[in-house]
């Protein structure tokens, strides 16, 4: 039998699965000195859609890779989004403090499609960098295309986040698999996804490159 072949199936999976794992492992600990989250992100978002592009990438040459080249152009997005972060953090920890039934419907209803569209953009901006080379306006304005047009899906990505969270912490017993399983499972759907919404937009977005003209220039260049 060739079930444990290199090459057999099951064995693609469980490598395909390890590497997700980490990524999301270095991702987690390059995003805790806060300044560095943007570039971690994108590194993240950069190998996972290769891997899911059946590009089988070397997962730390290649992480580490695009983490320095996007590095200044992810850290200056970031520090925008991190602000609004701020922003939505300090709204719910007002709700925190006066409970959801004290405070108005005006502030509530506002402060969650704030939240979510800060999510959504937030799980699209970094894929963005990572897959085309364009000023940071574009780069907002193609994260923020996104993020609404396709709310649904990435709605799923947050979903398995949130299940996983409160897996996490409600059945601790369970921790080890939870935490494998789940946050694999996140990192890996999220590249499937990014790498399908990003694919047409090479085609249509002027002035956009994709992340193989990406290389391919870097390399004419050196």
């Amino acid at each position: 039998m060739k079930l444990f072949d290199i090459e057999s199936p099951m064995m693609r999976f469980l490598g395909d699965a390890f590497d997700f794992f980490m990524i999301f492992l270095l991702t987690l600990i390059l995003c805790i000195p806060i300044v560095t989250a943007g570039a971690a992100l994108t590194a993240a978002s950069y190998v996972s859609m290769k891997i899911m592009r059946k590009e089988a990438p070397a997962v730390f040459p290649s992480y580490f890779r695009a983490f320095k080249e996007n590095f200044k152009q992810a850290t200056f997005l970031w520090l925008g989004q991190a602000f609004a972060l701020f922003l939505a953090g300090s709204g719910w920890f007002s709700i925190l403090i006066y409970g959801w039934n004290n405070v108005y419907f005006w502030y509530k209803a506002p402060l969650v499609l704030f939240s979510l569209l800060v999510i959504l953009i937030n799980l699209t901006l970094y894929a963005v960098i990572a897959r085309f080379r364009m000023r940071n306006k574009d780069i907002f304005k193609t994260a923020v295309y996104l993020a609404l047009k396709y709310s649904y899906f990435l709605l799923i990505i947050v979903a398995l986040l949130a299940g996983t969270i409160f897996c996490c912490l409600f059945f601790f017993r369970f921790l080890p698999f939870f935490f494998v399983v789940g946050f694999t499972g996140v990192t890996a759907l999220h590249g499937f996804i990014m790498m399908k919404l990003c694919k047409p937009i090479e085609e249509k977005m002027s002035g956009g490159e994709s992340e193989e003209e990406k290389e391919s220039k870097e390399s004419e260049e050196s």
